[in-house]
């Protein structure tokens, strides 16, 4: 299906199978999309803010500059999905997966994300100021100039990872964060009391 710059907030799509529609524009607020499966969808641009997407299955699909701040996305499939310049504030992502996925200026402030897994991950310039990500997954994902400040990373793994300018100033729990085979370069923050190597020393 093609529906450019519809109006579909409210809407009922539970289970509906948008696999390679297009929505560009469109504005799914509060829309249920539970359990839908929408690979290599594309939402560019839409206004999907407290959206219900749980369970949903969006393999894949683009969201740039899409508004998903207060959706709900626990357990939904993101991986591959391209999501530059998207907005996440205080959505809900619970043990989403957003493997491989683009993220690039991204803004996840104050997200609920336990137990999430953005392995392979791009993520250049993605802000998670404040976000909750006990037990999250970050391992080999692609970190410059991300924003980890005051974050709660407890139990987080960000294994392989080259934390290039990353801030992580005032982030809980980062005694307790998986650092294997991690190292940092010289613009990135660290609480005080963690070190980490030096990329260009090993």
């Amino acid at each position: 299906g093609s529906c450019t710059e519809c109006g579909l907030a409210g809407k009922n799509m539970a289970g509906w199978n948008l696999s390679r529609a297009n929505y560009p524009g469109a504005n799914l607020s509060a829309a249920n999309l539970r359990s839908t499966l929408a690979h290599d969808a594309n939402f560019d641009g839409v206004n999907a803010s407290g959206a219900d997407m749980r369970l949903g299955d969006f393999t894949g699909a683009s969201f740039a500059d899409a508004n998903l701040s207060g959706a709900r996305l626990q357990k939904a499939k993101l991986n591959g999905a391209k999501m530059p310049a998207a907005t996440l504030t205080g959505a809900h992502l619970n043990g989403a997966t957003f493997i491989g996925s683009t993220l690039n200026d991204a803004k996840l402030q104050a997200v609920t994300a336990p137990a999430a897994d953005f392995s392979g991950a791009v993520l250049i310039g993605t802000n998670f100021q404040a976000a909750t990500l006990t037990g999250a997954v970050f391992d080999n994902a692609i970190m410059t100039n991300a924003d980890f400040s005051v974050a709660d990373l407890s139990g987080a793994s960000f294994r392989d990872v080259r934390l290039s300018s990353v801030n992580m100033a005032g982030a809980i729990g980062i005694e307790t964060v998986a650092f294997d085979g991690a190292c940092m370069t010289s613009g990135t923050i660290l609480p005080q009391g963690i070190s980490l190597e030096n990329c260009f020393s090993q």
